[in-house]
């Protein structure tokens, strides 16, 4: 386990709290634990962009699967648990082998418990979701892609993920399903790597029964730009200007649709 020093260092150097760098380099390792089970699942969101691909990406909270194969709410906890007990003992992180697991509308729900720097209080917590196979539509060839991690420890995970294009194209999906600025700075962000999306959009919303509304998503403007600091300051440096991203956004979707 890397020290309290280098954790220090780390947030110092991308300006956000010690805690989200301590979420980061476990989240490496749980990958890692999940990447020697059986499960056949493909990593995507901003967790997909951060770990798979870009390592200037935001920080992010959670990790978003979408399950491969059909396979039974036992067996997944089965090899949630293996995957925990794994990360502890090669990571030499404190990981609470009790984790809460719940079956949700689109899959399922899983909350690991963790301690890195503090010894007292709460424990940090990732928070797992999985998306099961009949509720999600995977367009393109999935790639496998080494976990990026920065720190000093050895951490040689490989994951297979969804591309970078299917990523924006189901963030853009996210935007006129739910009000959330993660997706919103998801978005604007890729929409600068100019990404072929225009044969796959239209495929991903059609599974999901999404309908592309533009007077919904401007009038949810202020829900976005009310939710935009407490929701994404914690993951990055400095955040860019809503009122500015929320329309390159609005007129970067028009442009491809």
């Amino acid at each position: 386990m890397i020290s309290k020093f280098e954790i220090i260092e780390f947030a110092r150097k991308f300006g956000v709290p010690e805690t989200t760098i301590e979420r980061d380099y476990a989240q490496n390792w749980l990958l890692a634990g999940l990447s020697k089970t059986t499960l056949k699942m493909a990593l995507k969101g901003g967790t997909g962009i951060r770990k798979a691909y870009i390592e200037k990406y935001r920080f992010s909270d959670d990790l978003d699967f979408t399950l491969l194969e059909d396979s039974e709410a036992d067996r997944i906890k089965k090899e949630i648990s293996k995957a925990i007990k794994k990360a502890k003992i090669e990571s030499g992180i404190n990981f609470d082998e009790n984790f809460r697991f719940k079956e949700i509308e689109n899959g399922y729900e899983i909350i690991v418990y963790f301690r890195v720097l503090r010894k007292v209080g709460h424990p940090l917590r990732i928070k797992i979701d999985i998306t099961k196979k009949e509720n999600e539509i995977v367009v393109l060839p999935l790639k496998k892609k080494k976990v990026i991690h920065p720190y000093s420890d050895g951490c040689n995970a490989e994951v297979l993920a969804y591309p970078l294009e299917e990523i924006l194209a189901e963030k853009i999906r996210s935007l006129f399903q739910r009000t959330r600025p993660r997706d919103l700075y998801g978005v604007w962000y890729l929409s600068k790597l100019r990404l072929n999306i225009s044969d796959i959009i239209d495929k991903k919303c059609k599974f999901k029964g999404v309908k592309i509304d533009f007077d919904s998503l401007l009038g949810r403007r202020d829900n976005f730009r009310n939710a935009w600091i407490s929701s994404l300051r914690h993951q990055l440096k400095s955040l860019p200007d809503f009122d500015e991203v929320f329309i390159e956004v609005i007129n970067y979707i028009k442009n491809i649709i």
